[in-house]
């Protein structure tokens, strides 16, 4: 169901550098649009199909994305404030390489695997039951950002920023660590994976 709207609303020809707000887009289907240099802000995307859809330098701000289909989008140089994200397969895009800003958002159940998300960003943000698995995650800062049961297995986290952040398990063994930047306390969850005793 989509409030305030009607098909021919919907159907809009020029999606160049528009702005959205307060839109209702629940179980509606936006299948095959494409948004160039769009906002949306406080729009509701739960359950919306946004199949084959195209976000080129697009922001979302205080919006809702509850299980949008998001099979073959592709979401080019976007950003994501004050959101909501939960279960986003961002593996399913018809895309293997992200430059997402995330910030001031929760993102709960979201999959990143097999993907290059070099220099993106994650900050000021709340991260729950989330799966980096073989990502590519070089420079990408995760500064302030709370993890909570988030997977990282097999990433290249060179140089990643993870300062201020807490609740991260990165396993140093498995993950590349190389000049990723770690204060205190948080830093110390990394020498559990050596078994040896603190004192």
């Amino acid at each position: 169901m989509v409030s305030n709207h009607d098909e021919g609303q919907l159907d809009f020809e020029d999606s160049n550098n528009r702005s959205y707000q307060g839109e209702d887009y629940t179980d509606a289907s936006l299948s095959g649009r494409e948004y160039n240099g769009c906002t949306f802000r406080g729009c509701n995307f739960s359950q919306t199909d946004l199949s084959a859809s195209a976000f080129d330098g697009c922001r979302f701000i205080e919006c809702n994305l509850s299980n949008p289909v998001i099979k073959n989008a592709r979401f080019l140089d976007c950003a994501f404030d004050g959101c909501k994200l939960l279960g986003l397969n961002f593996c399913y895009c018809k895309q293997l390489s992200f430059d997402l800003i995330v910030k001031n958002s929760r993102l709960l159940n979201c999959n990143f695997s097999g993907l290059k998300m070099k220099k993106s960003a994650f900050t000021d943000s709340i991260l729950e039951e989330c799966y980096f698995e073989d990502t590519f995650l070089v420079e990408v800062d995760f500064s302030r950002t709370a993890f909570r049961s988030t997977l990282f297995h097999h990433c290249d986290l060179q140089k990643a920023d993870f300062t201020d952040a807490d609740g991260y398990a990165v396993n140093p063994l498995n993950n590349k660590l190389q000049k990723a930047v770690f204060n205190l306390p948080g830093a110390l969850s990394l020498l559990g994976y050596f078994n040896i005793i603190l004192k």
